[in-house]
């Protein structure tokens, strides 16, 4: 399959203080562009999107800011019913 240029209706512009992939956008390979698009499947061309950097550099910055949410997360409470 190629690339039909319906990408470009959900194309993703780069944000400002977080990473790509930390943000939730997508990147397509055929395409080549990263989109924001919720499902798991490039809408243009079918290919599956990258949800999660190649490189070990920008994944070592996912997984940190990933277990920093983590931690910031508050303790989940569990109720018990007699």
């Amino acid at each position: 399959m190629t690339c039909k240029g319906i990408c470009i209706r959900h194309k993703a512009q780069k944000p400002v203080g977080s990473g790509r992939y930390a943000s939730g956008q997508k990147r397509c390979q055929i395409c080549e562009i990263f989109i924001k698009w919720d499902g798991l499947w490039c809408p243009c061309c079918g290919y599956r999107l990258r949800t999660k950097p190649r490189n070990l550099k920008y994944k070592a910055k996912l997984r940190a800011k990933a277990a920093k949410m983590v931690e910031e997360a508050p303790p989940v409470l569990t109720v018990r019913r007699k």
